[in-house]
């Protein structure tokens, strides 16, 4: 193992993030869980902050909170948000909005605010949660497929940008896990019954594999070996299906693989 680190987690509250949180302190580093809550920040180990993500201020100020408590941030992850569902049509542009600002601008604000620390000692680790969306997008389900696809493009024009200054850029990438993402979705109103039966079809097995999936210790532990390990890859695939699926996409006609997944998901044309 490493030596350990001061890791900013956000979204610590709940998932991935709360299971990343309490590894990552398991295992001896100084770690800092944010939520707009502080309260509902509970694992063991696990020092909680205030952020309200839509916010620039709040984001500066929980950076410099954490920074002057702990004397500086050795790794961020950012594992915060929620997912929107349904038809495009039935998407309003600001609910498309709200879904690129949780997973992308989000994001882009901590990672603004943490930079200039880490560039001060020359070193860092930015690990964001995207998801097997952003390879295979998934119907009914198009801003959050978007929104993971932008924060994976983000990450890999960042990377060429903070590699020269000691800076490692990471996403982890996973299919369903069991989390509360599920109770947390935004889903689309009204509802417009032409796309039917697909449309519930579909978000009823998205909702499924949230509820009914493995752990999100396998993600936090991908989590953890991108804090620790010293050269963290761009990218770690968790679980058979966040493996195959770009090889598959990028063997098979589109065709083919399009109707693969949708009837993975049990979309019938």
């Amino acid at each position: 193992m490493s030596a350990p680190k001061v890791v900013l987690v956000a979204g610590a509250s709940s998932g991935i993030g709360q299971a990343a949180a309490e590894m990552l302190a398991e295992r001896g580093h100084t770690v800092f869980g944010t939520s707009r809550d502080p309260a509902r920040v509970k694992g063991k180990g696990v020092t909680p902050v205030r952020l309200e993500l839509g916010d620039d201020v709040s984001a500066h100020r929980c950076v410099s909170e954490v920074a002057d408590r702990a004397g500086h941030i050795d790794a961020m992850v950012y594992s915060a948000g929620y997912f929107v569902a349904g038809a495009v049509e039935e998407t309003p542009a600001a609910l498309a909005l709200a879904q690129l600002e949780a997973y992308l601008v989000g994001a882009h604000r901590l990672v603004r605010a943490v930079l200039p620390i880490m560039r001060d000692v020359g070193e860092g680790r930015l690990i964001l949660m995207s998801s097997s969306a952003a390879v295979a997008p998934i119907p009914f389900h198009a801003v959050y497929s978007a929104s993971k696809a932008a924060l994976e493009h983000y990450a890999e024009a960042l990377r060429y940008e903070v590699e020269p200054l000691g800076i490692d850029v990471s996403c982890v990438q996973g299919t369903g896990v069991r989390t509360a993402a599920a109770a947390n979705a935004r889903l689309t109103e009204p509802v417009i019954g032409a796309y039917e039966p697909n449309r519930t079809r579909v978000i009823d097995r998205f909702i499924r594999d949230q509820n009914e999936g493995p752990s999100p210790d396998t993600i936090a532990a991908a989590i953890v070996r991108a804090v620790e390990t010293y050269r963290p890859r761009a990218r770690y695939r968790v679980g058979m299906t966040a493996k195959t699926l770009p090889l598959l996409r990028g063997l098979l006609p589109s065709t083919v693989f399009r109707r693969l997944l949708a009837r993975s998901f049990g979309y019938r044309a």
